[in-house]
Order: C-alpha cells, then sequence, then structure tokens
C-alpha cells in the first residue's frame, strides 16, 4: 500500500512545486511592468520600453509629456540644400552639423518624433497690430520675427531644447493665449 501512495505524493509535490513557480514568475513579470502612465519612448509595438518623461511643453492648458530619443539627432542642415530634414544616430552632437542646424529628437506621448528648428508660436488672444505685438513681445524677452497672421507670431530663438524653454516661459507669462514651439514633427505614412 505505501507503493500506491508514494507516485501519488510526488506527483502531487511536483504540482504544487510547478503552480507555485508559475505563481513565482507571473508576480515579477507583473512587477516588472511599466506604469501605463509613463509614455513609450517609440511608437507603441516598435518597442515595450517606457521611461519616465524627462520634458514638457505647454499646449494651451494642457503639459504634454517629452522624452529625448537618446540616440537620435535632427539634422537641419539638408534645408539649407533644400532637402528635408534628416533624423540621424547619434549619441551626442553631431560632429558634421553646425550646433545651429541640429537638434534632439524627442517623443510625444503617442511616441511621434518631434524635433526643435528653433523659433516659438505665439498667439494673442485678440487680433493685435504690428506695434503692439512687438512691444508686448519685447516686454516678454522675446525678439518678433514676423507676424503669421493677425493673432499669431513668430519669435526668434536658437534651435534645440533652448525654443522648448522659451515657449515653456511664454506661456506660463500668461500675456499670451499661447507659446509652443515651432515644432518639426514626424509625418506619418498613410
Amino acid at each position: 500500500m505505501a507503493a500506491d501512495t508514494t507516485p501519488k505524493a510526488a506527483v502531487i509535490a511536483a504540482l504544487i512545486v510547478a503552480a507555485l513557480a508559475a505563481s513565482t514568475v507571473a508576480a515579477a513579470s507583473r512587477a516588472a511592468e511599466p506604469s501605463p502612465d509613463t509614455p513609450m519612448i517609440a511608437k507603441p509595438g516598435a518597442a515595450a520600453k517606457r521611461i519616465a518623461p524627462t520634458h514638457a511643453w505647454r499646449d494651451g492648458a494642457a503639459t504634454r509629456a517629452l522624452t529625448v530619443d537618446p540616440g537620435l539627432r535632427a539634422d537641419f542642415s539638408g534645408g539649407v540644400a533644400g532637402r528635408s530634414v534628416v533624423l540621424r544616430i547619434a549619441t551626442g552632437p553631431l560632429k558634421d552639423v553646425s550646433p545651429a542646424l541640429q537638434s534632439p529628437v524627442l517623443r510625444d506621448e503617442s511616441g511621434r518624433a518631434r524635433a526643435l528648428p528653433g523659433g516659438v508660436v505665439v498667439t494673442f488672444a485678440d487680433p493685435t497690430d504690428e506695434p503692439a505685438a512687438r512691444a508686448l513681445l519685447a516686454a516678454h524677452g522675446a525678439p518678433a520675427a514676423r507676424p503669421l497672421s493677425p493673432r499669431a507670431w513668430l519669435v526668434e530663438s536658437p534651435p534645440g531644447l533652448a525654443s522648448l524653454e522659451l515657449a515653456n516661459r511664454l506661456a506660463a507669462t500668461g500675456a499670451f493665449a499661447g507659446a509652443q514651439p515651432n515644432w518639426w514633427v514626424e509625418r506619418a505614412l498613410k
């Protein structure tokens, strides 16, 4: 009779050990999963790794999270030669491109690539004539470049994170209806 219970006990013990191992693996997997609030560093499906945002920009009343893509730099030197913007693999500034023609690549909450070629688009709550617009922009340390419409102006700024910082500073003043970087945004191919 002892011979009959030993194989059953061994099978039961093996099943218990397997169940405990599976639950331990499942718990460890859940603990390693990123929070759903943390944005993707690449488009969903392209990568499952999530990291915390490193920057943000004011989009009207909303604040949008941005993450620097450490493997890419935007090369705007092609605009001088008539070519389009090129995203190049880089871990730091591009050595063959002037810093005035490059920007880090940032990923927004959807994973779309954005870059900062320079400039900030400032909007006024009401149509504003040129002398009043220039005076208001100058009062906030924003060198006006040119009007885009009766309610929007392009403000000069260097490329890269300096334009993001200027846009955030101008938006925080409350003197404007909006201020956002003059974004280069990755196009979605259809």
